[in-house]
């Protein structure tokens, strides 16, 4: 999920586990707030060596090639629960209006139970669109994307437009 202002989260899933990388760029966490880029003291400390790969994802690099992150969270095949950094020391709330936490973690939220509900909230308040529920539920079960579909989205693109944004995240494209 990228929402085009510098926010941006992933799932990636592997043989080992699950892997979780979000970046809140205003975040008092992010590395950019650090005169060296540095990440937040503690991100990473405890990830699995199986799961190291991912920091090294281009996707999650910055033109520079540095990892950048304000929440990872991981989960091995085996594990029995949930893992982030150990001994982070979380910064304050910058004030009434930082709802996604000091990490960015709660951009997360979306994930829960009725996610198509949760998007077309969600787009009606960030975006200020109205998404047809059937469209995002189509795309949420993962079903091909066509160029109608599309359409109801977003009338501006085609899949062709998109196809290779589309073909990088592994999304199926309808038989044309």
């Amino acid at each position: 999920m990228s929402n085009g202002s510098g926010d941006e989260w992933a799932v990636v899933f592997t043989p080992d586990g699950v892997f979780i990388r979000v970046f809140d760029h205003e975040s008092a966490m992010s590395p950019y707030g650090d005169p060296d880029y540095e990440l937040w003291p503690g991100l990473l400390d405890g990830l699995p060596m199986e799961l190291r790969p991912q920091i090294e994802e281009p996707a999650f690099c910055d033109e520079a090639r540095q990892f950048i992150a304000t929440a990872v969270i991981w989960r091995l095949a085996d594990d029995d629960r949930w893992h982030a950094g150990d001994g982070i020391a979380f910064p304050p709330l910058r004030g009434p209006y930082d709802d996604t936490g000091p990490d960015g973690s709660a951009m997360l939220e979306i994930l829960l139970d009725d996610i198509v509900d949760r998007f077309v909230e969600f787009a009606s308040d960030y975006y200020e669109i109205e998404a047809d529920r059937a469209a995002v539920e189509h795309v949420v079960a993962n079903r091909p994307l066509t160029d109608s579909v599309l359409q109801v989205l977003n009338p501006q693109l085609t899949v062709a437009e998109l196809r290779q944004d589309i073909a990088t995240i592994g999304y199926p494209i309808a038989a044309s």
